[in-house]
């Protein structure tokens, strides 16, 4: 069958190299619904085959009404748990208190003593003036100006409270408390000097009608009314302030420990939070998807067998009753395996060290490189989830120590002493993975673009979606290298390998 996808080179009509790069990516993407059983032509092609084959898979496999059943019903459940514990962990660390501009600590010294007291005494006077205006207002008829009177007399207090904690002279509560304790004061003295007592002469004259306003008690709940004026200005000042100063996305990191900052809405932005908050929580979440699948697993391996049958590979898992359990000896088989994918990661950073020393050890380079050098074993590992990638025939040492070995007859030393010792260590521990890392060598791009989809599907919960996939697009790949021997011939699988 002619493949639909391939290049022409007389349609790109000009419309340069964003669009063939377009045309080669949806290529790739769509080889596998156009041709069967053929590699596409291109590394851009066939990384895009490659990470999208599990998803072929699964759409030719959940065709199957009964498969699509179960499948929705085993991730559905998976899911579940996994947003409990996300619902559990957002509410255990939710916090209602709503974020304070911080500040530094106020450093008590006789100067700052000295003005705390001047703004506390010009915030009494303030409270004393406002007093005195509402006081005169309880007596005869308001006068035409009373109203600006009170409303100056307020505003007053109001700008006095704020200079003074903006300054730093007082708090925002003690600016509150100060005025609402000086309201009581004078409130307590006015209820005093008015109450009558049994000793006055009834035939006394009435007193000046001026006089018995200025000893009026003042209006009941004044307190209240007044320390809940100035404690919503200083509210709406520092929101201004803050404002003003623009959104903070993050705290300044702590000098030591993680920055565990979780995420928060203010003022209808929404901030991130710390790295360091993510890192726990998607580790948390992982640690919980890999219990969930191992306890899953049967059921995983019983969709895997399916999508086998459906899409024409021979299935390399028995037929089983899944059920949930946990599965020691796979448990154990898991954890030696990270184990030696870790050694052999670790192996090779000698020598990525000898490659970044003639650079004087730059820093972006080695990180560039060693984050190549495990995602390389991430795609071994990743064509190590067909038991047939482990029948592959091995005919030379893998790239890496052709390489190696190369160096070493350009610089004569790397083959002395440690260097040497050095690199027959690294040999012996590749040796046991020499038949997938072979058939990675031969298929690189699309088994480069099934780890990046693996990779991606680790993320939690698409781990539940993607994993019964994942072997079977490997077993695709490696149906499609004409190295790779027939079902059921070549050397054995080692023992406790694959998934």
């Amino acid at each position: 069958m002619e493949d639909r996808s391939a290049s022409n080179p007389g349609d790109s009509g000009g419309r340069g190299l964003p669009w063939q790069l377009w045309r080669e990516m949806r290529g790739g993407a769509e080889h596998f619904q156009a041709v069967r059983g053929q590699l596409p032509v291109g590394r851009i092609r066939q990384f895009f085959y490659g990470a999208s084959l599990p998803f072929h898979i699964a759409r030719t496999t959940l065709k199957d009404p009964p498969t699509r059943a179960r499948y929705l019903r085993v991730t559905a459940l998976q899911t579940a748990f996994l947003l409990a514990l996300t619902a559990g962990w957002v509410v255990w660390n939710h916090d209602d208190t709503p974020p304070q501009e911080e500040r530094p600590p106020k450093v008590s010294t006789p100067e700052s003593r000295a003005r705390s007291r001047e703004a506390e005494a010009r915030i009494e006077q303030r409270t004393r003036e406002l007093e005195a205006v509402l006081k005169a207002r309880g007596g005869q008829d308001a006068q035409k100006g009373d109203n600006a009177a009170v409303v100056a007399a307020v505003g007053a207090l109001i700008a006095e409270a704020v200079n003074a904690e903006k300054a730093g002279d007082v708090s925002a509560e003690e600016a509150v408390i100060i005025a609402g304790d000086t309201v009581g004061k004078a409130g307590e003295d006015a209820a005093g000097t008015s109450t009558p007592t049994t000793d006055e002469d009834p035939d006394k004259e009435t007193e000046d009608p001026k006089e018995e306003a200025a000893t009026e008690p003042l209006p009941a709940g004044l307190r209240e009314e007044i320390t809940a004026t100035v404690r919503a200005a200083l509210q709406d000042a520092n929101r201004e302030a803050a404002e003003a100063k623009g959104p903070r996305i993050q705290r300044e990191p702590q000098e030591k420990g993680f920055n565990l900052d979780a995420p928060q809405v203010r003022h209808g932005i929404l901030f991130l939070g710390s790295w360091e908050f993510w890192v726990a929580f998607f580790g948390s979440l992982s640690v919980v998807q890999w219990v969930i699948v191992a306890l899953s697993r049967d059921f995983h391996t019983v969709i895997s067998r399916e999508a086998s049958l459906a899409t024409g590979v021979p299935p390399e898992d028995p037929e089983i009753h899944p059920r949930v359990r946990l599965n020691f000896p796979w448990m154990r088989a898991k954890l030696r395996r990270r184990w030696r994918a870790f050694v052999l990661f670790a192996v090779g950073f000698p020598a990525l060290a000898v490659l970044t020393t003639p650079v004087f050890w730059n820093k972006p380079v080695f990180t560039t490189l060693s984050t190549l050098w495990g995602f390389w074993w991430l795609t071994v590992f990743t064509a190590a989830k067909s038991n047939r990638a482990w029948a592959s025939p091995v005919t030379d040492r893998p790239w890496f120590l052709r390489g190696w070995a190369r160096l070493a007859q350009t610089v004569p030393f790397l083959g002395w002493g440690p260097f040497h010792w050095y690199s027959g260590v690294w040999t012996r521990k590749t040796e046991g993975v020499g038949a997938p890392i072979a058939c990675v060598e031969r298929q690189p791009w699309a088994f480069a673009g099934l780890a990046a989809t693996r990779f991606l599907g680790t993320l939690p919960p698409f781990r539940c979606f993607t994993r019964p996939f994942i072997s079977v697009a490997s077993a695709h790949l490696l149906n499609l290298d004409p190295k790779q021997p027939p079902v059921g011939e070549g050397p054995p699988r080692p023992r406790n390998e694959g998934d």
